[in-house]
């Protein structure tokens, strides 16, 4: 437990070091154009001999937040319940340059939460991280469309454990984690709207324990084996809306169809995250997230034989600290 807890602390620390590290960045570098997503990429600057030539543009954004609940009961409590503290920590860090027709984006989101009770201990509530960086050269000077190469890694920080009270190790650090490489071409609505279609895909998924990969949870990955490689069709749709100036709506589904085995059974990961501005550094977010893997099984508590694949949900609702740049 006290290794679980150094982790945790030591978690925390790396998203709030991040955003903090961005601000510094900004006052060493004042010539850094930290601008809003909207900033028209077609502005030139004097060149030589009084041609001008397309100004580059760096955009730096993140957001950060850390939220707390307490539940406690009395002895005397008459319906019962279990005291328990949950601790979440969020953070979302971008990164844009545009030049003439060329665009690039670095994008790393992740979130852990855990929470603690007199019958479970220390337990896991949430842990992810997806690090997705794109290239993309626009069809026209004016143009919506960019032809778009995407590299998307996804995995999680810590071990995850079968149930709260087997502690069986079924997930860790790369066991699994899924790398997807494309090419195809993407629309880009303002800050509103972003549809990558890729034809040209490959889906890399790891399981780097070998023990995990035994287990056959993972079944893209032969038992006893660490990878798989699977080419396929990948399409990705994100939405982006503020609105009453304290409201915002993010959605982001991702598809993938394995043209090697069941094409038709489309893999599918949606997350949504709507929320809204209390003060300059409160705010309240419900986050859901659906996952659907054709290739994925499951045990239920109490049990440990593999169930086939079924809709995953994961939501919360959130009231904490936030701080944006």
């Amino acid at each position: 437990m006290f290794k679980m807890k150094k982790i945790t602390v030591a978690l925390m620390l790396l998203l709030f070091i991040n955003g903090a590290s961005a601000q510094i960045v900004k006052a060493i570098i004042p010539e850094a154009k930290f601008l809003q997503a909207a900033a028209d990429t077609s502005d030139t600057e004097a060149g030589g001999m009084g041609s001008a030539k397309p100004k580059a543009v760096h955009e730096f954004h993140g957001k950060n937040g850390l939220s707390f609940s307490q539940i406690s009961y009395s002895d005397s409590w008459e319906s019962g319940g279990v005291a328990n503290l949950t601790l979440r920590a969020t953070s979302n860090l971008s990164y844009v340059y545009k030049k003439s027709l060329w665009y690039f984006q670095s994008e790393l989101d992740g979130a852990y939460a855990m929470t603690w009770d007199n019958v479970n201990n220390l337990q896991k509530k949430e842990d992810r991280f997806q690090f997705t960086n794109t290239c993309g050269l626009r069809t026209g000077e004016n143009s919506k469309f960019y032809y778009t190469a995407l590299v998307d890694l996804k995995s999680q920080f810590s071990p995850g454990y079968r149930s709260p009270a087997d502690r069986t190790i079924i997930s860790r650090l790369f066991s699994p984690a899924y790398l997807t490489t494309s090419l195809g071409m993407s629309f880009k609505g303002g800050d509103t709207w972003n549809i990558t279609v890729a034809p040209v895909s490959g889906r890399f998924t790891f399981v780097l324990d070998t023990t995990i990969s035994r287990m056959g949870i993972y079944t893209d990955v032969k038992m006893g084996e660490t990878t798989a490689v699977n080419m396929g069709f990948y399409a990705g749709v994100i939405f982006k809306k503020e609105f009453l100036k304290t409201m915002y709506f993010n959605s982001k589904m991702e598809l993938f169809s394995n043209y090697t085995d069941n094409p038709q059974n489309i893999d599918i990961d949606w997350e949504n995250k709507l929320g809204i501005k209390i003060t300059s550094f409160l705010a309240a977010e419900l986050y859901c997230r659906m996952v659907y893997k054709d290739k994925s099984r499951y045990t239920v508590p109490g049990s440990t034989v593999l169930q086939g694949p079924r809709l995953q949900v994961h939501e919360s609702f959130n009231i904490g600290l936030t701080y944006s740049f």
